[in-house]
């Protein structure tokens, strides 16, 4: 079964991008119910270990409820060096999965299709974007070495090229409930207002359908 490696940034420095509508505290409050959902759609499936890179003691809370190995991370030196750390740490000799932390509107036919183990030797790679097609929201690889973690801006057609440069025709997964990934006001704003999991409306604090209202007074919308 396919491992899955799941990075999550410091907590001290989550989602700046959010500073003008959320709290430090809140921020750091969204990650984990981020992270508490998506654990949660992924216990639906069989799977392998998962590997939660992190530092911080409330997300290896999290991840330990949902019996998932943690992984340290002594110093924080970016994404892609904690996407290694898991790499690393997975037991994986093949088919191994990274997805970001931040996608709580993922479905469980979409994370089935991205870790649907292969069935021959077959080098395999599949690809999820982030609806601005420029980010990269799931990779699969049938070789955890088949190509280096390249995530940020772009990644979605540096994944492309480094996979025919390895030889592989990558899969490209239609995936639109992978592809919200939280970053900026607006993305929070989408969020609200569609159906999600149970912590993320924890979150917010408030019942399904009247979180759109609240985003709009903190200026989101």
């Amino acid at each position: 079964m396919t491992e899955i490696i799941i990075p999550i940034k410091s907590l001290t420095f989550a989602k700046q991008r959010l500073a003008s509508i959320l709290t430090p505290s809140e921020r750091a409050a969204l990650v984990l119910a981020m992270l508490e959902d998506l654990l949660a759609t992924i216990s639906l499936l069989d799977h392998g270990k998962i590997w939660i890179v992190a530092s911080d003691d409330a997300v290896f809370d999290i991840a330990r409820k949902h019996d998932a190995c943690p992984v340290c991370e002594p110093k924080a030196t970016g994404y892609n060096e904690a996407v290694l750390l898991g790499l690393e740490a997975s037991q994986a000799r093949r088919d191994v999965a990274v997805l970001p932390g931040d996608i709580p509107l993922a479905r469980v036919s979409e994370i089935a299709a991205l870790i649907a183990p292969t069935s021959s030797d077959k080098p395999h790679i599949r690809l999820a974007a982030a609806r601005d097609l420029q980010g990269t929201n799931g990779l699969f690889l049938s070789r955890k070495d088949l190509v280096r973690p390249a995530f940020g801006a772009n990644s979605f057609s540096r994944y492309r090229r480094a996979s025919q440069k390895a030889g592989v025709q990558p899969q490209i997964l239609e995936a639109p409930g992978m592809a919200l990934d939280i970053d900026i006001p607006a993305d929070l704003h989408d969020l609200a207002i569609r159906s999600v999991g149970c912590s993320i409306h924890a979150f917010f604090g408030m019942p399904r359908g009247s979180v759109s209202s609240h985003l709009i007074e903190r200026g989101a919308a």
